[in-house]
């Protein structure tokens, strides 16, 4: 084939190929929540879900349900830093895109308004459905109708636990709004993150395990406390 064909073709490739091929890059390039939503459904959604609702562990790695995460700092953090089972994507995924998965989760996944919670109505609805299995300390203990064991609350996210609640993992029942409206959700989840560190007037908290510890611990302490000035008494010859 002579040079000047060879050249030509060059030419009618580089003219009418490579536009084509950016043409159809183009239309997520412009728009962060449609690059967002690309990626999330390329990374995210196995699981995560496809929006966002949470996928049970027994399909695949269980992940949580994300349609209360309204801080977009939080979400960007977890993915970078990959929590708990996660996998970091600091080094997969460059920032611009990070951003744009994490906004596109802020912006279109969480559909959950986390706002209007009442603390007061929080604890009640918490006693009521919740503190079963999750303890009163949100500590959460054996289920021995399950076999399982309810899981601590103590370092959860106000989102994580609003997620769950609408979500339902394991063998947690879930409460649809028609049970639980959004502002109930709400209170509750302000609940458990008061209850994960509560004001302790009375001294050590001890990890809040309740009265029944406590007391235990002081009577140890009272018996012991006796016993060493017992044996000061004898001029400590035993």
């Amino acid at each position: 084939m002579p040079k000047g064909a060879s050249f030509a073709s060059l030419a009618f490739f580089v003219a009418f190929c490579v536009p084509v091929v950016r043409g159809q890059a183009a239309p997520n390039a412009g728009d962060p929540l449609a690059r967002g939503q690309q990626i999330f459904a390329q990374h995210c959604a196995e699981c995560h879900g496809d929006h966002g609702q949470g996928v049970s562990g027994v399909v695949s790695i269980a992940g949580p349900n994300l349609q209360a995460e309204h801080n977009l700092g939080q979400v960007l953090t977890a993915i970078e830093v990959g929590p708990s089972h996660m996998p970091s994507f600091g080094r997969i995924l460059s920032v611009p895109d990070m951003k744009d998965v994490a906004g596109y989760v802020t912006q279109k996944i969480a559909v959950i308004p986390m706002q209007g919670g009442n603390l007061s109505e929080g604890g009640d609805l918490y006693a009521m459905y919740c503190s079963a299995c999750h303890r009163t300390d949100v500590r959460g203990g054996a289920l021995v109708f399950d076999g399982v064991n309810a899981p601590n609350l103590s370092h959860k996210s106000r989102a994580l636990v609003a997620g769950a609640i609408r979500w339902g993992p394991g063998p947690m029942p879930n409460f649809p709004p028609s049970v639980l409206t959004d502002q109930q959700v709400a209170s509750i989840a302000d609940y458990v993150k008061y209850a994960q560190r509560p004001p302790a007037p009375g001294g050590s908290a001890m990890h809040w395990y309740g009265p029944v510890a406590e007391g235990f611990a002081a009577w140890v302490i009272a018996f012991l406390t006796i016993g060493v000035a017992m044996w000061i008494e004898r001029g400590g010859k035993g």
